[in-house]
Order: structure tokens, then C-alpha cells, then sequence
């Protein structure tokens, strides 16, 4: 038996409890409880309200929620020799979608011109994204000359897409592929936007080796990679460290966990 934390959110704004204690078997959350059938110790670690971790010196160490806090004490953790998953850097770059675009660049990722928000820009329509953002929030169309001189922003050239799917990625194998398709009157395909989603039965090897390629790239065990199918080739939109273990079917969403689990289990030492 291992003991395991995972650093976590609060689901909603001014939490009140402790800041952390053990999981308790039908808490509702997947990953936690699928290792703790397994046999493991597992501590949630909430990012609110702060306080002391019930475990100082666990196992291992799982960041699910990847906020400024749960990095800080990621490292914290990997600073005592804890071992830490994803590991906290390439937690914390993948979640920055300008470190991204290097990222990528430097696997061989094909990936969306990205730039930093630095003011007007010419042409008509382009898409402007915060640094930290997820779920499509902190995304929105913006024409050029609109443009903000804030570099907490990023600008990306808008695509027009023939097909948009999410590779759920773990340990260096594809799990599941969702293709997305947005709600009336929406353009993000965000599930968080009220996005349509099925599972993709029908993906093409080289969408595979490209969403293997991006996680590599971000030195991610696990990671929701977002492409886009553009005039008959694919390009990378995001890499998302954070991602939620979603199938389009309750049976398909506890596959990818019990995946991620099989994972961290063979990391253990």
C-alpha cells in the first residue's frame, strides 16, 4: 500500500473544513477512489482554505488542480525527493499557452501561429486567450485592431476546422478520443462551453502519433491533447495537464481512470 496525495480544488469558492484529510470511499471523486479501492492511502489536499497537508512525507504525490498554490506545494513536495505527477514544471508550462507554443515548436508539434498580446494587430478576426485559462473561459474573438498590450494574453490566428477532437492521453498511449462539436451559437468546442461530444472510432494514425508527439513534447504522463483538422492535416490547439477524465459514457470516463491509476501504480516505487 502507497500513500497518496492529490492536490486538489475547491469545486466551489470559500470552502470551509479541513484543508486536507483522508478520502473517504463514495466521496464522488473518480481517481481518488479508484486508488483507494486499490489499497492505497490517499490524502486530498485542498487548495481552499490553506492549511497543513495531513501527510508530510506521502509516496506520491498527484496534482490534479494546477493553480500557483498546488504547484508551490508540488514542488515543496519534489524538493524533499517525493516523487510528483505530472511533474510540477511541466505542469505548470503546459499550462501557460505561450510556454506551450516553445514547447511544441521544439517537439516538431504543428501548432496554431501564437503570439504574445503586444497591441493592434492588422487583419479582421483573431482569437485572444489568456495565458491560464482552461474550459474556454478567458477565450474570445477579438478583432485586430482591438488587440490589448497585455502580455497575460495570447493572440492566435483563427482556424477554420473540418474536424475537433480531444486525445486523452496516458503513459504513452492514446485512451479515448472525443470529437467535439459546439452548442448552437457557440464557435469554442470547450465542454465547459455546452460543447456536443461523441467517442471517435474513426481517427487517423498520423491525429494519433501527433497527440503522442504533443504529450512528449510537454513531458506529460497524462494530458488532454485538443486537434484540429485543417485542410487535410492535423495541428495541436492545446495541451491540458488538468484535464478532466471524460468519455461520452459513464463506463468510458472510469476506463481512462482506472488507466491513469494503472499508471501511477507503475511508478510507484
Amino acid at each position: 500500500m502507497a500513500s497518496i496525495v492529490i492536490l486538489t480544488r475547491a469545486k466551489l469558492p470559500g470552502r470551509t473544513g479541513p484543508s486536507s484529510a483522508r478520502y473517504e470511499i463514495g466521496r464522488n471523486n473518480a481517481l481518488a477512489e479508484s486508488l483507494t479501492l486499490r489499497g492505497h492511502e490517499v490524502v486530498m489536499w485542498w487548495d481552499e482554505p490553506l492549511g497543513p497537508c495531513l501527510l508530510e512525507s506521502p509516496d506520491l504525490v498527484v496534482i490534479r488542480s494546477g493553480g500557483e498554490i498546488n504547484i508551490g506545494r508540488a514542488r515543496g513536495f519534489q524538493g524533499q525527493g517525493v516523487l510528483v505527477l505530472n511533474d510540477p514544471e511541466a505542469h505548470w508550462l503546459s499550462s501557460d499557452k505561450w510556454a506551450t507554443v516553445d514547447l511544441l515548436a521544439q517537439g516538431g508539434v504543428a501548432h496554431p501561429q501564437t503570439v504574445l498580446a503586444t497591441g493592434p494587430m492588422p487583419g479582421a478576426q483573431y482569437v485572444l486567450k489568456e495565458r491560464r485559462s482552461s474550459g474556454g473561459h478567458g477565450v474570445s474573438l477579438c478583432e485586430g485592431s482591438a488587440i490589448p498590450h497585455d502580455e497575460q494574453f495570447v493572440v492566435q490566428e483563427r482556424i477554420h476546422w473540418s474536424d475537433d477532437l480531444r486525445a486523452m492521453v496516458v503513459d504513452g498511449r492514446v485512451e479515448h478520443w472525443l470529437r467535439r462539436r459546439p452548442a448552437a451559437g457557440e464557435w469554442r468546442t470547450n465542454i465547459a462551453q455546452g460543447s456536443h461530444y461523441s467517442s471517435a472510432l474513426d481517427v487517423s494514425p498520423q491525429a494519433e502519433a501527433l497527440a503522442l508527439r504533443a504529450a512528449r513534447a510537454c513531458n506529460l504522463l497524462w494530458c488532454g491533447v485538443d486537434l484540429l483538422e485543417v485542410n487535410g492535416e492535423w495541428t495541436v490547439l492545446e495541451v491540458n495537464p488538468g484535464t478532466t477524465f471524460h468519455g461520452v459514457t459513464r463506463e468510458e470516463g472510469q476506463a481512462i481512470v482506472e488507466s491513469v491509476a494503472d499508471a501511477i501504480e507503475r511508478t510507484l516505487p
